[in-house]
């Protein structure tokens, strides 16, 4: 049985109650069994986070330290976090429904970002303009957004924090972080450690809260400068909205409708493990997610055949069976969600391969699982084909030309991530500069460095995590001209 775990919020360098007594309890979504409980930030609380975090941005504690010294506070800091991996893992397992293995390595994923992210306030942008004359000179420097607000999803309650966090830390901003009420557990006891490293007391604020007027609020904020958002698109329009009403500089991570296209000179063991990984990783509950599958029609038929039969091999389970590579979906209502996808999939005329049941086992009766689904016969008009089902679920299609994979990949409104799979090097140059996504994956799926930008372009989103542009996000360009007295 998991331990129950109870927070308030963290504001200021210390917990904080919320006036109105607000609290969410959260349960398993593999045993419905309760797991923790959240106190709940109103408007109130997240004025007074970003009170905090403008005060603590003034006084300069952190954000006038050199961004050396800042860099070795984070590496700290990130050494607590890999001291406490286990237990975190955990947390994260806990209320994310994840296999314990997946949440060890988005805790691993999580310390890599932050060293690559402290790596970057060794070497704060700036440039020099000279040569156009005697006494003249130019010079172009990065000031940080004072507080930033970063709202972070359920998914990847660490990645997508981390994503962020330790870039605008690095750049010397103070931050109100509003994590997902359902999995706020790591994101508290992380700025906890902070603390213990050396973060100064209101450089790292954190709130859970839910609802419309405290997205309003972070939006209306006096003291909030910039707003970090990763989520739905539907909200992301909304508070792009709201934030850029009042001047504030918005960066937006939003959902997508990957593709995997297979053609039939790839590796295809490789290929089949990709696909796979595409659309089954973290539940599918991916933003990335290659919910899509095109593959060169005279190799169609057998891989989707052994594609299901490896699906139909994944052992679902929880947190306690260390085997387990599948995990539930993150609650009933999302579960019902997916299943009605499928059920209106087959409606329209898709075919189901395999997958699409509930597990008949009885120690996974309680939880939200749902094996994984290939449908095939899947046309372009389909819902399942548009829409983000957010679930391991893959729509496999046939194609025979270049051209015509080129256009199913990108008839989306989409374009966070695809891959494809080739042994032609010419072909997949080629492919990659046709996908109008923000990253693709050649013979490679959800794989990457902390070098690479990440973000996405059409409806999935607006400015980059993560790579050098990371830190720039969290930056603003000034302009100094000098004529030198002679």
């Amino acid at each position: 049985m998991a331990q129950m775990r109870k927070y308030g919020l963290w504001i200021g360098g210390k917990w904080a109650a919320t006036a109105s007594e607000d609290v969410v309890e959260r349960c398993s979504p593999a045993t419905s069994e309760p797991v923790a409980r959240f106190s709940l930030a109103g408007p109130a609380e997240i004025d007074d986070a970003a009170a905090s975090a403008h005060s603590a941005f003034l006084k300069g504690a952190w954000s006038e330290l050199p961004g050396s010294v800042r860099a070795k506070v984070l590496n700290r800091w990130a050494d607590l976090i890999a001291d406490n991996r286990t237990r975190l893992a955990r947390i994260e397992a806990d209320e994310a429904g994840k296999v314990i293995s997946a949440a060890t390595a988005e805790i691993e994923w999580s310390i890599e970002l932050i060293r690559y992210a402290a790596s970057l306030a060794w070497n704060l942008p700036g440039r020099l303009i000279n040569g156009e004359g005697p006494g003249k000179m130019g010079l172009v420097s990065y000031e940080p957004y004072a507080v930033v607000a970063l709202i972070v999803p359920w998914n990847y309650p660490m990645v997508t924090l981390f994503q962020k966090l330790p870039y605008a830390l690095a750049a010397g901003s103070s931050v109100v972080v509003k994590p997902s009420e359902l999995t706020a557990g790591t994101a508290l006891e992380c700025a906890v450690l902070a603390q213990e490293a050396g973060i100064p007391n209101g450089v790292i604020n954190v709130v859970p809260a839910v609802g419309e007027k405290v997205g309003a609020a972070i939006c209306d904020s006096p003291f909030i400068d910039m707003v970090s958002f990763t989520g739905s698109t539907r909200v992301g329009r909304l508070i792009a909205s709201h934030a850029t009403s009042k001047l504030k500089k918005v960066a937006l991570e939003l959902g997508g409708k990957g593709a995997n296209v297979v053609f039939a000179d790839a590796n295809i063991e490789a290929a089949l493990d990709g696909a796979l990984a595409g659309f089954t990783i973290n539940q599918g509950e991916e933003c990335c997610a290659a919910g899509r599958l095109f593959v060169e029609a005279p190799i169609f038929d057998e891989f989707i055949q052994r594609l299901s039969a490896k699906a139909g091999q994944m052992r679902l389970g929880t947190a306690e069976d260390q085997d387990a590579s599948i995990g539930p979906l993150i609650h009933k209502q999302h579960l019902d969600k997916v299943v009605a996808y499928i059920t209106d999939a087959q409606r329209e005329g898709a075919r189901l391969v395999s997958g699409g049941r509930r597990p008949q086992d009885d120690h996974l009766a309680k939880g939200c699982f749902i094996e994984p689904t290939v449908l095939v016969g899947v046309t372009p008009e389909m819902t399942a084909f548009r829409e983000e089902i957010f679930g391991p679920v893959v729509c496999a299609m046939p194609f025979s030309t270049e051209k015509e994979a080129v256009e199913l990949v990108n008839d989306t409104a989409y374009g966070l991530a695809n891959g494809v799979w080739t042994n032609d090097l010419s072909r997949a140059l080629s492919f990659s500069r046709q996908m109008k996504s923000g990253t693709v994956y050649v013979n490679a799926y959800l794989e990457t460095l902390p070098q690479l930008p990440f973000g996405g372009m059409k409806d999935s989103g607006l400015g980059r995590e993560n790579g050098p542009e990371g830190i720039l996000e969290f930056m603003q360009t000034k302009a100094v001209y000098l004529k030198l007295a002679r």
